[in-house]
C-alpha cells in the first residue's frame, strides 16, 4: 500500500475526487498554510470552534474543548490501576468485558500560539509482519474497521464519549486473527507547518473503561519526555497466548502521520 504526499486542495468542495481504496495524503494548500486530507471531511479532534474553552487566568494552558465533567464523573475511577511506560498487562484478567471496551483519550493544550493545535487519534491494526494494511488503517476517514471491532468516536453508546477529548470504541472478540495487535497514536495536525510539538501539551492521559459497568480499567500518562515529537505510539493492544495484553508504548517520532506510516510498513511518497 501506498500513500501518496502531494499538494492538492483539501477544501471539501474540491473537484478533487478521493476514493477509499487508494489512500492519499493530499498535502494542499488552503489559506495559504499545507495541510493533511484523507478522502472525506476531516474530523479533527478540535474541528467544532464553539466548544473551545477560554484561558484560564493564569494564561499559561487552554482547554483544546470543553469536556463535560458532569458526563465523566459517571466513571468510577477507584480501582483503576495507573500504569507506567514499558509496563504490560493482562486485560483478559482485568476485563471480563473485552467486547464493551472504550480506550479514551485526553490532554491539555499549552497556550504557545496564535492557531489552534489540533491532535488526531490513529489506529494501526498490524499483522505478524508488524505492517498494516490499507482497510486496516482506522483514523478520520475511515472511522470503523471492517468487522466492526474498532470504531472511532463512539462508545458503545454508553453516552460517555462527551466526557473526553477522544474516544475509541473496542470489541476484542470481533478483532480478525490475522491482527496481532492494535497500535494507538496521536498527531499533531500541521505540526511542521505551524511549528508545534508535544511539547505544547500537557496532562495527557490513555485511559480503558469497561462501558458495561462504567469503571475505569487503567490510566497512563503518556506526555513526559516529549519535547520535539510531532506523533506518538501511545499504547499497544496485543495478543498474547490466547489472551489480550496491553503495552504503554509512549514512542514519539518527529515525521507525523508519515512517520508513523512507515513505523507500520506503509510506504508513502
Amino acid at each position: 500500500m501506498k500513500l501518496i504526499i502531494d499538494r492538492g486542495n483539501r477544501n471539501i468542495n474540491s473537484s478533487q475526487k478521493n476514493r477509499y481504496g487508494n489512500l492519499t495524503i493530499d498535502r494542499s494548500v488552503k489559506n495559504s498554510s499545507p495541510v493533511i486530507s484523507l478522502l472525506d471531511i476531516k474530523n479533527t479532534i478540535s474541528s467544532n470552534s464553539t466548544n473551545i474553552k477560554p484561558f484560564n487566568q493564569d494564561n499559561n494552558i487552554v482547554k483544546e474543548k470543553t469536556k463535560n465533567i458532569k458526563i465523566k464523573s459517571l466513571v468510577n475511577t477507584n480501582a483503576s490501576m495507573k500504569i507506567l511506560k514499558g509496563q504490560k498487562i493482562s486485560l483478559n484478567q482485568k476485563s471480563p468485558n473485552i467486547s464493551k471496551l472504550m480506550v479514551a483519550l485526553e490532554w491539555e493544550i499549552k497556550n504557545t500560539s496564535n492557531k489552534k493545535l489540533e491532535l488526531d487519534t490513529s489506529i494501526f491494526m498490524v499483522d505478524k509482519n508488524n505492517t498494516t494494511q490499507e482497510e486496516d488503517f482506522i483514523f478520520y476517514s475511515n472511522l470503523k474497521s471492517a468487522q466492526g471491532g474498532i470504531v472511532l468516536k463512539s462508545d458503545h453508546n454508553s453516552n460517555l464519549k462527551d466526557g473526553y477529548d477522544e474516544v475509541v470504541q473496542l470489541d476484542l472478540t470481533k478483532i480478525p486473527l490475522n491482527i496481532e495487535k492494535l497500535a494507538f497514536t496521536v498527531t499533531i495536525y500541521e505540526a511542521e507547518d505551524r511549528g508545534e510539538t508535544f511539547e505544547n501539551i500537557s496532562n495527557a492521559y490513555f485511559r480503558l473503561i469497561d462501558t458495561y459497568t462504567k469503571k475505569e480499567i487503567l490510566n497512563y500518562k503518556f506526555d513526559d519526555q516529549l519535547s520535539e515529537e510531532t506523533a506518538i505510539v501511545v499504547a499497544e493492544i496485543y495478543r498474547y497466548k490466547g489472551e489480550w495484553k496491553i503495552n504503554c508504548i509512549g514512542s514519539g517520532f518527529k515525521g507525523g502521520l508519515k512517520a508513523l506510516c512507515y513505523n507500520y510498513g506503509i510506504e508513502t511518497d
